[in-house]
């Protein structure tokens, strides 16, 4: 992990979340470690990368019974916000969004990122 480049991950997060009404995103590892975020500060990190790696785990579970082990993206709804996560390889990109936000553009913006993210960690045997 130490050859990642946070700085340039950190861009990354940075310009998604200018581009959208994004309240925060983060990159998490397949164990839950957190790589990095821009998550409001009221937002235990450790404990998001956490939860965020555990309910992608447990849908790829529920996927093997019907079949499917590969899951592409988890949206989940709350009152306040929605949350969205993406698997890529090794990580998950996880972001969390305004409720009124057009989820097919912020899909198309994620998928942006995920590519900029992916030449990032080239070097980290990713994505």
């Amino acid at each position: 992990m130490s050859d990642i480049n946070i700085e340039e991950l950190n861009k990354e997060l940075i310009k998604f979340e200018d581009r959208s009404e994004i309240i925060g995103s983060a990159i998490v590892n397949r164990n839950g470690l957190l790589i990095t975020s821009k998550l409001p500060i009221e937002i235990d990190e450790r404990e998001f990368g956490a939860l965020t790696a555990t309910i992608f785990g447990a849908i790829e579970t529920a996927g093997m019974s019907l079949e499917s082990k590969n899951v592409n993206n988890i949206t989940i709804e709350f009152n306040n916000y929605q949350l969205i996560a993406l698997h890529a390889n090794d990580y998950i990109f996880v972001s969390l969004l305004d409720l009124n936000v057009n989820l097919g553009l912020i899909l198309v913006e994620i998928e942006e990122s995920i590519k900029i993210i992916k030449k990032i960690l080239i070097g980290e045997n990713s994505f």
